[in-house]
Parts: C-alpha cells; sequence; structure tokens
C-alpha cells in the first residue's frame, strides 16, 4: 500500500491520459482552497508564505505527473513547460507499445518495440559489451574467429 502512495511521486515510467486528467482534478480540488485562503483573507506575508509552503507538494505532485505523461508520448518531462503543450498532454494518445521510458500502461503492444526502443536498447547493449568481450558473441574469454 505504502508503494503506491510512494509511486505517484515517482517521475520514472508512463501514465496514461486518464490518470493525468484525475492529478489534475486532484491537484486542483486540494490547492483551490488554499487560493481562497489567500484572496479572502488579508494574510501576512509570513502567512502568505507559510501557505506558499503548504502548496509546493502538490505543485510537485502534479510536474512529476506531467513528467511521466510526456514519457507517455516519448518525450522528456521538460515539454511540459513549452506552451501550449498542455493540450497535448491532455487530448494525445500514448505511444504505441514500449518505448524508452517503459512499457504502456494500458498493454497496448507491450510484445512489440518500436524502432525508437530498439535503438534505446542497441545502446544499453552496446555499454554493456566492454573492449575484452568478443563484439560478435559477447563473451569475455571467446575463441571465435570473429573477435576484434
Amino acid at each position: 500500500m505504502i508503494h503506491r502512495i510512494l509511486n505517484q511521486f515517482s517521475r520514472k515510467g508512463r501514465i496514461t491520459r486518464g490518470e493525468y486528467v484525475i492529478s489534475l482534478i486532484i491537484f486542483y480540488a486540494l490547492t483551490y482552497p488554499l487560493t481562497l485562503i489567500e484572496k479572502h483573507y488579508q494574510l501576512s506575508e509570513d502567512g502568505k508564505g507559510m501557505l506558499g509552503f503548504c502548496m509546493l507538494p502538490f505543485l510537485i505532485f502534479i510536474l512529476l505527473k506531467g513528467a511521466r505523461r510526456c514519457h507517455d508520448r516519448g518525450n522528456s518531462g521538460l515539454y511540459q513547460f513549452i506552451p501550449g503543450y498542455f493540450f497535448f498532454m491532455v487530448l494525445g494518445d500514448s505511444d504505441y507499445g514500449v518505448n524508452k521510458y517503459g512499457p504502456n500502461p494500458k498493454g497496448e503492444g507491450n510484445d512489440t518495440i518500436n524502432t525508437t526502443t530498439d535503438d534505446f536498447q542497441n545502446a544499453l547493449l552496446s555499454n554493456k559489451v566492454h573492449s575484452n568481450h568478443c563484439r560478435h558473441c559477447g563473451h569475455q574469454h571467446c575463441h571465435c574467429n570473429k573477435r576484434k
């Protein structure tokens, strides 16, 4: 149970449109009362600072969810800061299948690998094969004729 709660604050992986929209609703439902307090009550500077400090976890939550939604579309989490990209996050569909950020959360196409993932996996494999390993079979002490 605690793992599921902590996973909501993870920046890794992918989330669907539905999960992102639900996260937005939760974000606004929890922060709107705080903005009303600031608007309708005359708070001191310390009170405004404390209110801003109370909103910080909610802001971190929605930014992490935004990054995971960008990952679902095959982009870096920094894309959420591009003006207008929010509409692609809410309205755009997921990348089909596995991408470099993980499997499709809807499970669509996870048994296939797209070309972006192929390039990513090849880069990972090339880093795992050290110079003293055979490029042909991958073994360290190889006796094949194709060792380079």
